[in-house]
């Protein structure tokens, strides 16, 4: 399993990384650890819309369920679908512009805390 982590680089832009979420072989399946996080979300956006540059207000970790989202960071651009998962960290610098592209895209938004610390995670990018 992984999670695209869009955070600021110390050039003020956003970028995008993977990272393995740490997890381990159980009888039900392959799970991480409990993780922290402060509280929940529910969105749906319909196709179309456009958000210019803008920052995430918090840390959030965002589970697409439905839809499909294109993000813009610096001059790279990623599409995220229905079991993306995206750690948005960039609450300053730059920031990234969005375009919904097909939908509604229906996600769960979920604020995490500081201690919810992703540092140690293998980087796959």
């Amino acid at each position: 399993m992984f999670i695209t982590r869009m955070y600021r680089g110390d050039d003020g832009i956003s970028h995008f990384e993977d990272l393995e979420i740490p997890a381990r072989s159980t009888r039900v399946g392959t799970i991480s650890e409990w993780l922290d996080s402060e509280s929940i979300l529910f969105r749906e956006v319909q196709p179309g819309l456009f958000l210019d540059w803008h920052h995430a207000d918090s840390r959030v970790l965002i589970v697409i369920l439905a839809g499909t989202i294109e993000v813009t960071l610096g001059s790279e651009s990623r599409q995220f679908g229905p079991g993306s998962m995206v750690l948005a960290e960039d609450v300053d610098g730059q920031g990234h512009q969005t375009r919904d592209l097909t939908g509604p895209r229906q996600s769960i938004m979920i604020r995490v805390p500081d201690s919810f610390d992703v540092s140690g995670w293998k980087k796959l990018s």
